[in-house]
């Protein structure tokens, strides 16, 4: 029957699609028009002069385009955009204020005298020669007036690139305060540092700046979490349960209360409605794009032009949308198909779908991986080719083939892999990168805080981000099929090779 499907759907795909450049000027400026110049440019028909006009429509150069841009024109390619260069208007009021700290004859004393904002201002306005005047050791009431003003960020940039020791070590001496501005990434990261040499004081006032500093709910509940772990103060979990966003950080902490899982909010579809965009088409998806993130529109009223059964997904990734991330739907779409799968599947294929394009049909990343289940180029052709099946790339936005298609790739991971966060790995890394990486120290020597801190210490930040997304969705899936299980069961496997994957 897939074949069918799939035969039936390379034979639409033949039939109505032709490339040309007028069909590529006609289309938005997007990633999706960039897929399509790249369709464009592997034609044979195509010549070096319409190849040379097409690269003039890119929006965002990746590797795939250039090369075959290289192929046919011998040129790579240049992106012909005018990047408005903020023209940093000299302020006079610093300007003057600089000048008169010069003429003073101590201009480090100066500065001293100034109001925290006028202090950041100065340092980041001055020359390189002032600046390292004002290379000194600061005390502590002063740098954290400093981390208040989100300046703060560049003036620490600032003394790293300019070597000024004393200025770039405050953060590490120092760590903010309740509401400062700080980065996110730089106290995170020095909370983990402090963690590993067992300077648990330390990492718990860094977590705890993190938590003021993060700027998404998952960032918020990762910090919230490790103030947790490092105090052992039942409040932090307390927070996290009421948290809208349903990561591992709040899974854990429910498992630690001892609380069941709550159920995700729902959204009524309408049976009846007919879908109002054509739900392959990237184009029609890069349009409404535009439209969902012009801040023109009502987004409830637009959701509810898409709610229909086939186009759910783009109803549910509106209504996300409207409520700003705060209401996070799983839904449980295209049941005809993959009901037919045993659940263990049938949640781990909906949380990746649900991870990589919020079941959107038509979906194209920047490096050019497709459809709903967001298979690479080369992906595609290697699973036909197994299959047997000679399929076009966009035959892949039939959200049908890319469920079957996902199916083959997963019962080849789960060949070497059992847990759904290695699954999760390797999906998003490919299973080189997972095999080196269970092969290495993680999750196989105990560490301190494990099974969570080794989670932390995957280097990859996209597979660590993603893993940690998808293991959150397939708890939450395995719980909407009827066969629930708690995240923590699945982590603490993680050092059970037996339980996991074949590669220890």
């Amino acid at each position: 029957m897939y074949k069918k499907i799939l035969f039936s759907a390379l034979l639409l795909c033949s039939f109505l699609w032709s490339l040309n450049l007028a069909r590529l000027q006609n289309m938005p400026k997007s990633i999706e028009r960039d897929f399509y110049i790249w369709q464009f440019l592997l034609q044979e028909k195509t010549t070096k002069e319409q190849a040379s006009k097409a690269g003039k429509l890119v929006a965002h150069i990746n590797s795939k385009l250039d090369s075959a841009f290289f192929k046919k024109t011998g040129l790579h390619l240049q992106l012909n955009i005018r990047k408005k260069v903020k023209q940093h208007q000299p302020n006079i009021y610093y300007t003057k204020l600089i000048s008169q700290m010069q003429q003073s004859g101590n201009f480090y004393k100066a500065w001293l005298q100034l109001k925290p904002k006028d202090k950041l201002a100065v340092f980041n306005l001055c020359s390189k020669e002032n600046r390292k005047l004002l290379n000194k050791p600061l005390n502590k009431e002063i740098f954290l007036s400093l981390t208040k003003y989100s300046s703060i960020n560049e003036f620490l940039a600032r003394a790293k690139t300019e070597h000024l020791n004393y200025l770039e070590n405050l953060l590490k001496k120092y760590p903010p305060e309740g509401n400062n501005r700080v980065s996110y990434n730089k106290v995170i990261t020095l909370a983990f540092k402090n963690l590993k040499l067992n300077k648990d004081s330390l990492a718990q006032a860094y977590f705890k700046a993190a938590i003021y500093s993060a700027k998404t709910r998952f960032n918020k509940d990762r910090a919230l979490f490790w103030s947790y772990m490092t105090t052992k103060n039942r409040k932090y979990l307390l927070y996290l349960a009421r948290s809208y966003d349903f990561n591992i950080y709040k899974l854990i902490a429910l498992d630690f209360l001892q609380l069941p899982y709550p159920n995700p909010p729902k959204a009524y579809i309408n049976p009846y409605e007919k879908s109002p965009i054509r739900i392959n088409d990237p184009i029609a998806w890069a349009i409404l794009k535009r439209k969902i993130f012009s801040h023109r529109y009502n987004l409830y009223n637009l959701a509810k032009k898409y709610n229909s059964p086939k186009s759910a997904g783009y109803y549910y990734f509106i209504l996300l949308k409207a409520s700003k991330d705060t209401k996070q739907y799983f839904p449980l779409l295209y049941r005809d198909i993959i009901s037919k799968y045993p659940i263990e599947r049938q949640a781990m294929i909906y949380a990746l779908a649900r991870q990589e394009s919020h079941f959107i049909p038509a979906s194209i990343s920047r490096s050019f991986a497709l459809g709903m289940m967001q298979f690479m180029p080369f992906l595609i052709k290697e699973i036909a080719k197994q299959r047997g099946e000679n399929i076009g790339y966009r035959a892949i936005f039939n959200p049908k083939i890319a469920i079957v298609y996902a199916n083959d790739h997963l019962n080849y991971l789960n060949k070497y892999l059992y847990n759904p966060l290695f699954v999760a790995y390797a999906y998003n890394a490919g299973i080189g990168y997972t095999r080196k990486l269970l092969n290495s120290n993680l999750f196989r020597n105990k560490k301190r805080y494990d099974p969570y801190m080794s989670l932390e210490l995957v280097e990859n930040q996209q597979a660590n981000h993603y893993g940690k997304k998808v293991l959150a969705n397939y708890v939450i899936y395995r719980m909407l099929l009827g066969s629930p299980i708690r995240i923590t069961t699945l982590l603490n496997q993680l050092d059970k090779p037996n339980l996991t994957d074949r590669f220890r």
